[in-house]
């Protein structure tokens, strides 16, 4: 059992310092405001193909950036089944949640109070991949984000706003642009943390 549990932390842990670099937070926070910014503007395009190479553009820049610091580890992956039977259930038990608020609060076939709830909709929502996160690496921050998340959305869906989308629009700028700023300075900090070793550094210089 000792064996287990030890095996368990080492992975928590590798997985930890895989993301400390904070890539995943600057990647986030940029679809998340391209999302909201595509209510204003003709930038769907641009989200979808953010969407589409996100994995690509973090694993190029930690490939310059992250793993000639700290190395590469590769994780064995998680079973598909389990995975899509736990986003399934959460994203049900948020519509729940919901969906007896809009009942209290008003009425359910109103198509304006779902407009109006959406910023908690999405904020609670986006706790599941936070715990999803904080579940594999055992990192706090992950809880700290999913709070964040949930405070947003509810303050944005209080809020009465003149057009029907700006609550969620402002939900997704803010959520995004504190992912964003957080996560860059978590990578600055990263580099800071982990020069490169003199040769490295020598031979890039050329």
């Amino acid at each position: 059992m000792s064996a287990t549990i030890d095996l368990l932390e080492l992975e928590k842990k590798a997985y930890r310092d895989s993301q400390q670099d904070g890539l995943m937070e600057v990647m986030m926070g940029l679809i998340l405001m391209t999302f909201g910014g595509f209510f204003y503007s003709t930038v769907f395009a641009f989200y979808i193909l953010l969407i589409v190479f996100s994995g690509r553009i973090v694993e190029f820049v930690r490939r310059r950036y992250t793993y000639p610091r700290i190395g590469v580890v590769t994780f064995h992956e998680e079973n598909p089944k389990e995975a899509l039977t736990g986003v399934f259930l959460f994203e049900l038990a948020v519509i729940v949640i919901m969906f007896t608020l809009i009942s209290i609060s008003g009425n359910v076939t109103d198509y304006s109070s779902w407009v109006n709830w959406a910023p908690l909709f999405f904020g609670m929502i986006m706790v599941g991949p936070f715990a999803h996160a904080k579940s594999r690496s055992g990192s706090v921050r992950y809880y700290g984000y999913a709070i964040l998340s949930v405070i947003l959305g509810l303050f944005f869906s209080l809020v009465e706003f003149g057009s029907g989308c700006t609550g969620l629009i402002l939900y997704l700028v803010s959520i995004g642009g504190f992912l964003f700023l957080g996560g860059l300075a978590i990578f600055i900090r990263f580099l800071h943390k982990y020069p490169l070793p003199e040769k490295e550094m020598h031979d890039g210089s050329k």
